[in-house]
């Protein structure tokens, strides 16, 4: 379970240090990755409520071909990675994740983050 410092550079440093030790179908979940606003997301942090950039170390996760991921709808956005072949790869033309902007994110999170309800988590994670 990562919830740590909500910054894109050190949750993806975490990602990929907790995926090195991860067995081939093991799970990390990863929490706050669905701003509701602007100020939710911005770094540095500006109110009392923040996500952070975590949502920027997601859709980079979803153009692996390793990582199969998904965000479910539920509390700031579950981020769930599965250490298995991805089942639903993202095309996104990007070298550099973290300039991704929030109206990027506002205009596409459903399909940056393969956004699902708390009742397909299951069946996300039995595939």
């Amino acid at each position: 379970f990562i919830d740590g410092l909500h910054d894109f550079k050190q949750v993806k440093r975490d990602i990929e240090n907790s995926l090195k030790y991860l067995n081939q179908g093991g799970v990390i979940f990863v929490h706050d990755c669905l701003p509701r606003s602007f100020f939710e997301q911005a770094i540095p942090r500006s109110q009392y409520i923040w996500t952070g950039d975590v949502w920027k170390s997601i859709v980079e996760l979803r153009t692996k071909e390793n990582v199969d991921v998904c965000v479910a709808h539920l509390d700031m956005g579950l981020g769930i990675i599965m250490k298995r072949k991805n089942s639903n790869k993202l095309n996104l033309n990007t070298s550099n994740f973290q300039n991704l902007k929030f109206k990027d994110y506002y205009e596409n999170y459903k399909t940056y983050l393969n956004v699902i309800n708390h009742n397909e988590i299951i069946d996300f994670i039995k595939y």
